[in-house]
């Protein structure tokens, strides 16, 4: 609505609005208002009043709310208050000895765009509706997404379509919509991907039947819930699970059926959160299955917790039954904990955005045996047992005994149906946990398209001599072509004949998100601190080698003890760490020579003070360029702050170290 100006020059009009306190003072000065620029306004729009002896006005008020104001002879032009009380008001000019003038005044209402509706899910180039109010054209509204200005298709008072622009696609976005009265931001995610599920927002259907799906089991368990306790305020599925964790089918919710590609990759994406007060053990699992009454099931997705916040969850697989329709199917009969869930799409292709990093292995902790796994020397097969006894990650692992001959005489590898297909040339880690049950025990493993007379194999890693505690060992390799595409892992247990237990077999993209800054030293020792300054003169940054970047930092030993070239994260750079949560140090480093030895710590570095708290075993740096990595559970230090710290003082040798990383890290994930 347009600002209707009104002028109104009747002196004796205007006396019939006013109020004058009485005033005995001889020398009394009245203050009379001859005009206003208008008779009602918006918070924050102008207002301008005529009149006499404005000069000895003091205050301007709005209601309760003060108004600051300019005098320019005899106009006084002031802002109406943004706190202002919207409906009718009164202005008062406030002068001396509690003289008042007061007159009647509106604040409006601001039409600010409310949005009530919105797809979620439209892919980049197609039509996004928005439903709402105060959307009119005369507002001017212009639609961005994830800060990308949107082409208006139409508009009316209650619609806008918009036509998505070219925005990520793997990330969940916000829409704003700004128009001449302010800006609204929506408080779901918009992700701009096609969806083949229908009422994913759960919005059609009423009371507890929600339109495209079905409760198959547990039915009095789900119900509807709207309003603040939904997700954006709209209508949400309430669960209560049947509390039995060996019958997650016990509660469960099932999509119509929808046509799916056989091979193909797509993801089951949705938004949820525990109820305050519910426990976060396992809650829910994906599905997908052709229901017929003789099952098809061929993806079960590994079962989640939840936070008490909303938050997205996501399953990618890849389609391995040929089927007319695929159903997707929420198993979520584990526990009783209540929990909400909403925007439950079904989208083309991976998509992640939980913030980690996506496992690519399925039973990585042999709690399904060795399902999904294929021992290659079949001759040793009784080589290779499932341990109850000893696991890193829940309740089983994996043990093998080699046989002192040849490291492949005990193999196992990811069986081919269960291996995933790498992209060529992107970098991936592989992790293991493993503890030998003596002395020298020796693994290997690789990456790999494994076949009989194929010559696949990209990726070994050096033999690992394993610890007889649990250790994480990892490694990074870029990956290649193979012969039909998909990748192997496989581990090599035969060169000794000790005895070995693996969990939590891992393969990731490798996407170090670093807590500290400048672990590559691009910004020189920005944020990095020499603590033996007596040997200031080791360090240095090199401009010749660098395994990303530009630069890294170089160190030369003095073959003293480990602390006499010594560098940590500035006291001021330093992160707080979570006591008891687990994270992960890694780094690149390279030795200009043989046998040089490094040291890396985690702790709160200060003279005098005791906060060590993990230590690195001796890290022999090979010749080139080579990932190490260890895992540690932050404790608490004596000023909270947590400082890597890396000492080069052991060796001669001169060192080259890049991309110094500490990130969570949750092993059984």
């Amino acid at each position: 609505m347009k600002n209707i100006f009104k002028y109104i020059f009747s002196i004796i009009a205007m006396a019939s609005l006013m109020w004058v306190a009485s005033c005995e003072d001889d020398d009394f000065t009245q203050v009379s208002v001859t005009g206003k620029s208008v008779e009602e306004a918006y918070p924050g729009d102008p207002v301008s009043l005529t009149g006499d002896n404005f000069n000895t006005v003091q205050f301007v008020f709005i209601g309760n709310e003060q108004a600051p104001f300019e005098l320019n002879g005899d106009t006084i032009s002031f802002l109406v208050p943004e706190d202002a009380e919207v409906g009718n008001n009164i202005i008062t000019l406030v002068m001396a000895d509690n003289y008042r003038v007061r007159f009647p005044f509106k604040v409006l209402l601001r039409p600010i765009a409310v949005i009530e509706y919105f797809d979620a899910f439209v892919p980049v180039g197609g039509e996004l509706v928005i439903k709402g109010t105060s959307l009119n054209s005369e507002y001017n509204p212009q639609v961005t997404i994830g800060g990308v200005e949107a082409t208006i298709v139409s508009n009316t008072p209650t619609e806008i379509i918009v036509t998505v622009p070219g925005v990520p696609d793997d990330e969940a976005l916000e829409i704003e919509i700004n128009t001449i009265h302010g800006t609204t931001v929506t408080t779901t995610a918009f992700i701009a991907r096609e969806n083949l599920l229908s009422n994913s927002q759960l919005s059609e259907g009423s009371g507890d039947d929600f339109t495209g799906w079905t409760k198959l089991n547990g039915n009095d368990g789900m119900t509807e819930v709207t309003g603040d306790e939904a997700y954006g305020g709209g209508r949400s599925l309430r669960v209560v699970g049947a509390g039995n964790p060996s019958q997650p089918w016990a509660t469960q919710f099932a999509a119509d059926g929808v046509p799916l590609v056989l091979g193909e990759e797509y993801t089951v994406l949705l938004w949820a959160k525990l109820e305050s007060g519910s426990s976060d053990e396992d809650i829910m699992r994906v599905s997908v299955s052709q229901y017929d009454g003789n099952g098809a099931d061929y993806f079960y997705g590994d079962a989640v917790q939840l936070d008490n916040t909303w938050k997205p969850y996501s399953w990618t697989f890849t389609v391995g039954k040929d089927l007319p329709t695929h159903r997707v199917v929420l198993d979520m009969g584990f526990s009783s904990s209540p929990f909400l869930i909403d925007h439950i799409a079904l989208i083309p292709g991976a998509i992640n955005l939980s913030g980690t990093i996506p496992e690519l292995l399925s039973n990585y902790s042999f709690e399904d045996d060795m399902t999904g796994w294929q021992i290659l020397s079949e001759a040793n097969a009784a080589q290779f047992d499932i341990s109850t006894t000893e696991a890193y990650c829940g309740s089983q692992s994996l043990t093998a005994t080699g046989t002192g001959g040849n490291y492949w005489d005990v193999q196992i590898a990811i069986a081919e149906d269960a291996a995933p297909t790498l992209e060529v040339g992107t970098m991936y880690e592989l992790g293991f946990w493993a503890k030998a049950a003596g002395p020298d025990g020796i693994i290997r493993a690789s990456v790999s398209r494994w076949c009989s007379g194929c010559n696949d194999d990209f990726f070994y890693s050096p033999d690992v001599t394993v610890a007889e505690e649990w250790t994480y060992y990892s490694f990074v390799f870029e990956a290649e072509n193979t012969t039909t595409g998909v990748h192997q892992v496989v581990l090599d247990f035969g060169l000794t004949t000790q005895t070995f237990f693996v969990d939590a077999v891992s393969l990731k993209k490798y996407e170090p998100d670093n807590l500290y800054e400048n672990g590559g030293f691009e910004d020189d020792m920005t944020g990095w601190q020499i603590l033996s300054e007596a040997n200031a003169a080791q360090f240095d940054i090199s401009t010749t080698e660098a395994y990303e970047g530009s630069q890294s930092l170089t160190a030369t030993g003095t073959g003293g003890n480990y602390w006499d070239v010594q560098i940590a994260v500035a006291e001021d750079a330093a992160a707080t760490l979570e006591v008891g949560k687990q994270y992960k140090l890694s780094f690149w480093a390279k030795a200009a020579g043989p046998d040089g030895i490094i040291r890396a710590s985690v702790s709160r570095w200060c003279s005098g003070c005791n906060d060590d708290f993990f230590y690195t075993p001796d890290v022999t740096v090979a010749e080139e360029w080579t990932y190490y990595s260890f895992v540690f559970e932050a404790e608490n230090t004596t000023t909270g702050v947590h400082q890597v710290v890396l000492d080069f003082g052991l060796t001669t040798q001169t060192f080259f170290v890049d991309n110094i990383n500490v990130t969570e890290f949750d092993p059984c994930e």
